[in-house]
């Protein structure tokens, strides 16, 4: 089993939902000692490696994902609501809202990921899944093991 990051994500309130609501943004920081386009590409063009097999045509706006890892293999639709490249990406997979931003600063590149409008009871669900996800990416870039997903069942109290 490996062993999760201690990167941890942040829980922030939502501040365009209505009042009394129990929404909140999942929030997510990760630098990488890599370009920029190395990383957007991570994030687009080789997603399979990490997340999901899009399928489709990006143009057109629309492409379906399949999940390729040991926790996940549906299949969801994923709107692609601003695509920027390589620095902006924000999409509605299956009625959930992702935001990617990427940012080089000399040699590191820093990811952002949101993932707006979450019920808070679903954070302790939802934040180890990220985390997850975040480490295999690391993993792709920089060429060490993929995470387990059993490794990461303990965190749920974290994000509670």
């Amino acid at each position: 089993m490996s062993t999760p990051t201690t990167v941890l994500g942040e829980i922030r309130p939502e501040h365009d939902c209505p009042d009394g609501s129990s929404l909140v943004t999942l929030h997510y920081v990760r630098s990488f000692a890599l370009p920029v386009g190395e990383v957007w590409a991570a994030l687009t063009d080789r997603l399979e490696r990490w997340y999901g097999r899009w399928t489709g045509d990006p143009a057109s706006g629309r492409v379906r994902l399949t999940m390729t890892d040991e926790h996940d293999t549906a299949t969801t639709d994923v709107r692609i609501l601003r695509c920027d490249p390589p620095h902006v990406l924000v999409v509605d997979q299956d009625g959930w809202q992702l935001e990617l931003t990427t940012k080089q600063v000399g040699a590191v590149t820093t990811l952002e990921l949101s993932h707006r409008h979450v019920p808070r009871s679903e954070t302790s669900e939802i934040g180890p899944g990220w985390q997850y996800y975040l480490d295999r990416l690391d993993a792709v870039l920089t060429g060490r093991a993929m995470p387990h997903w059993d490794g990461y069942l303990d965190l749920a109290d974290e994000y509670r």
